[in-house]
């Protein structure tokens, strides 16, 4: 059987539960206690990433989120289930508090995670391809975020400096007619699922010339690119 990837703006991972077991591990293994928040920022970008994939993300982040936290697990009546149940839950900055249903994101993507995973697999050989480039090159390897040196190329992760993957594709989106505009179909080489791509290839024509006109793509460390700060998706606009 042909194991489904997850695909997040920062993070990857071959299969479903290959997620499921990263992000377990930042609920079970990770040093955090019942009411904690989840501070390290690494993890914090991990579940802003993966709410993006959420088929409730609207109503999970409402107003906008403030932080993660450690909860304990309640059912419909918001009696707590037993004292080993517990989840990771969203503080919003209107006071609210939601858990996070981690699993729901991962298994029961949004058509805007699907577009997005699709529009990610259509430009990936164009990003491993400037990756390469940059260290083809005799020029030392510079960080685009933090100017520090990158001495080997597995340490070196393709970044989008401005705009954000996320508000390249959201603009793109909205010039297409909305997510639900981007149909998407699974990508395979082999026997192995390497995503999805857009079902219209014409569609797959204008995001590549979208991608060539507006994205400036740079090179960070990992650790680097999964601190950086999240910008709004409205913050950017295409000039033409």
């Amino acid at each position: 059987m042909v194991g489904i990837p997850v695909l997040l703006e920062t993070f990857s991972w071959p299969t479903r539960s290959a997620a499921e077991a990263a992000f377990r591990g930042i609920l079970r293994s990770s040093g955090y206690a019942v009411g904690d928040v989840v501070s390290d920022p690494v993890h914090h970008r991990m579940l802003i990433e993966l709410l993006e994939r959420h088929p409730d993300q609207v109503e999970k982040v409402g107003p906008g989120v403030k932080e993660f936290y450690i909860g304990r697990t309640r059912d419909a009546n918001g009696v707590f289930v037993g004292a080993n149940a517990i989840g990771i839950w969203i503080r919003r900055i209107d006071g609210d508090e939601v858990d996070f249903s981690y699993l729901s994101a991962i298994r029961q993507n949004s058509a805007m995670s699907n577009a997005k995973e699709a529009m990610r697999t259509e430009v990936d050989e164009r990003r491993q391809a400037y990756r390469e480039a940059r260290f083809a090159s005799r020029d030392e390897v510079l960080s685009d975020l933090s100017g520090d040196r990158i001495s080997d190329l597995r340490d070196a992760q393709v970044v989008y400096v401005a705009p954000s993957w996320g508000q390249l594709t959201s603009r793109f989106a909205e010039g297409e007619g909305g997510w639900d505009q981007l149909a998407v179909v699974p990508a395979s080489s082999g026997t192995a699922a390497v995503g999805s791509k857009l079902a219209d290839r014409s569609q797959a024509g204008r995001w590549l010339e979208f991608h060539s006109r507006h994205a400036t793509l740079g090179l960070a460390t990992a650790s680097e690119a999964s601190r950086r700060r999240q910008v709004s998706n409205l913050d950017w606009q295409p000039e033409d």
